[in-house]
């Protein structure tokens, strides 16, 4: 096992962590006789979490784990264990003083002259719209914290120090980096325009400082899970997690925690992880994952370093599938903790994941409605694209603040089974929790139904060989008939689009509707042609059945023609679902009473595999 140290040296740790603690996965109505048997063995529950489904029982020896597990309702048992934490970050010198102060902290100032990171994310501009003071309280968990630097004055809503059992979240002086947790909470929230150091990128945020380290400077797995269960269990009101510390091992229980900050709606950023030197053999996470930067939970965003020029840091992290983004990672000045107006300089993705977080921060502040899910999609989707970042990372870019502010998200609810005599309604929901966007909606349908829009948006039918564009799947030329609504993705929005819907003739058709949205933001969210359930934010293709019992007016030949009806000198037929870039698209008169004829089959899977084929990964 590779085991080197981020943070924290492998220390003698308190009598109630570490060998003699078991954590124990917990099936719902088994904690009652969980306590009476661990203390029949000689143990004593240390406390349980219920959202993670965990119990740490200590025994003064090793634990009993087979004679655990054999309990009902145990789901596991783990002994504790420390984490294998990998290389950490890279400190330098303090700045020093250089002349006199500017007006503005995110300029820089004599303790930190040099703040390129804020310059390059516009944070003069992304604090006309958006400063924190609206979002949701962002947590820390780390290795300890100077709650006295004067650049956090006002800044903590709250703490607790886990490795040591009491309300105060010192700096654990014993700790590899005793200065990482604080230089952190400076580069989300410190203070701006007082003259001193630096302001952090969501400057009006509150924190929560959760210190995972105890006074030997160990760092126990049972300690973060505790800390995470606090948050998710917990009415804190905190809604992004900072998490800076990546270990090449996890375990059931440290995993169970993650997932249930995710069932609690709270975001975690966490650290891709550093190489000891440049362009490391083991720096692809996609072969050699880091933990919790490749948890599987959509509501977990890993994060890797880049330079100045949007350019990837050599000594970072990466991965093509499993990395999502990029963040300035080199020369940061923050907080230091030799006194409370102490600054220094340090590099590394320790330092990358916490401008994520604040980012994220200001988004689920100034957009209330979105999910820790739906801000991750953001986040990936409106990514700056640079090219030295393009195969390091799943979104292919750089942390783009103002970008994820502007981004639009659309919504649309699975659509009920539909079925009438001659014409009925369809009535489509659809929303729209981030900025405003522009709305374009694809139901893709058999010509013997004809679809109108009541209210609200236009809508466009086309048939076999017209050609269109999506904002994500490029332009495709239909091999059936389609029906497109575009209209307006009001910001913070929620309505009901009722469609008419005719038939043409009797029968039973699928119809599978589909909501793309463009923004000012992000072109799109990736979006691909699948059912809405496969994605956790629900907002892809939905398909209904529509049931039409009795059809309108005069009915409609759907059957394939005979041999006797077919045009031998007519030319062949190429509208096959393909790309096709040449002349004008197609545009043929929709919604009226036609004979075309054809069904929703192999016309209709062609269509759906073309667009698969043409989309563009991002987000």
């Amino acid at each position: 096992m590779n085991t080197t140290f981020l943070l924290l040296g492998l220390l003698k740790a308190p009598a109630w962590a570490g060998p003699g603690t078991a954590l124990v996965g917990v099936e719902p109505g088994a904690w009652a006789h969980l306590h009476p048997a661990a203390e029949a063995m000689g143990g004593h529950a240390q406390g349980c979490f219920h959202a993670a489904g965990v119990c740490a029982l200590h025994f003064d020896g090793d634990p009993p784990l087979e004679v655990l597990g054999a309990l009902p309702g145990v789901r596991y048992v783990e002994a504790d264990a420390l984490m294998d934490l990998a290389p950490g970050p890279v400190l330098l010198p303090d700045p020093g003083a250089s002349g006199a102060a500017p007006p503005s902290d995110a300029q820089g100032t004599a303790d930190c002259p040099d703040l390129w990171e804020l310059t390059l994310l516009d944070a003069e501009g992304l604090w006309q719209t958006a400063s924190g003071a609206d979002a949701p309280v962002v947590a820390i968990q780390d290795s300890g914290f100077l709650t006295s630097h004067v650049e956090l004055s006002g800044r903590i809503a709250g703490g607790y120090d886990y490795g040591d059992g009491d309300d105060t979240p010192e700096v654990s002086w014993s700790a590899g980096v005793p200065g990482h947790g604080t230089f952190i909470a400076g580069l989300i929230a410190a203070v701006p325009d007082n003259n001193v150091g630096r302001a952090g990128l969501a400057p009006d945020a509150q924190l929560n400082l959760q210190k995972i380290a105890d006074r030997t400077g160990a760092l126990y797995f049972s300690y973060a899970v505790d800390a995470m269960a606090d948050l998710a269990e917990g009415d804190l009101g905190v809604g992004v997690l900072s998490y800076s510390i990546a270990s090449s091992s996890t375990i059931q229980s440290f995993d169970d925690a993650i997932d249930a900050l995710g069932d609690a709606d709270i975001l975690m950023v966490a650290a891709a992880g550093n190489c000891g030197t440049a362009d490391c053999a083991d720096g692809d996470n996609d072969r050699f994952p880091l933990y919790p930067a490749n948890h599987a939970g959509d509501h977990v965003l890993s994060v890797a370093g880049s330079t100045r020029d949007d350019d990837f840091n050599p000594y970072s992290h990466y991965g093509r599938s499993t990395v999502d983004l990029a963040a300035p990672g080199v020369d940061i000045c923050s907080l230091g903790v030799g006194n409370d107006r102490a600054f220094t300089t340090a590099a590394g993705t320790s330092y990358a994941a916490p401008l994520v977080a604040a980012a994220a921060a200001l988004v689920r502040g100034e957009h209330p409605g979105l999910t820790a899910v739906e801000t991750a999609r953001i986040m990936r989707a409106s990514a700056l694209d640079t090219a030295g970042l393009a195969d390091r990372v799943r979104s292919g870019g750089r942390l783009d603040p103002q970008a994820a502010l502007n981004t639009a998200l659309p919504r649309l609810t699975e659509p009920a089974p539909l079925s009438f005599d001659g014409e009925g309604t369809l009535g489509l929901q659809v929303g729209n929790p981030g900025a405003e966007g522009q709305g374009l909606l694809l139901i893709f349908h058999d010509p013997a139904l004809e679809l109108t829009p009541l209210e609200g948006w236009t809508g466009t039918t086309l048939g076999p060989g017209a050609r269109f564009t999506l904002p994500d799947a490029g332009t495709i030329t239909l091999a059936d008939t389609a029906t497109i609504l575009d209209g307006t993705l009001a910001r913070h929005s929620a309505e009901t689009l009722v469609v008419r819907v005719r038939g043409l003739a009797e029968g039973s058709f699928p119809m599978q509707v589909r909501l793309v949205a463009s923004s000012a933001g992000a072109d799109y969210l990736n979006a691909p042609y699948d059912q809405g359930e496969a994605d956790p934010t629900g907002f892809l293709a939905w398909t209904v059945d529509v049931r039409v019992t009795e059809a309108w007016g005069e009915p409609v030949d759907t059957s394939p023609p005979s041999d006797s009806d077919v045009d031998t000198d007519a030319p062949p037929d190429d509208t096959d679902a393909s790309t096709d870039d040449s002349g004008p698209p197609v545009n043929p008169p929709g919604g009226g009473r036609c004979g075309c004829g054809g069904g929703s089959g192999g016309g209709f899977a062609l269509a759906l595999a073309a667009a698969a084929l043409l989309r563009r990964r991002r987000g």
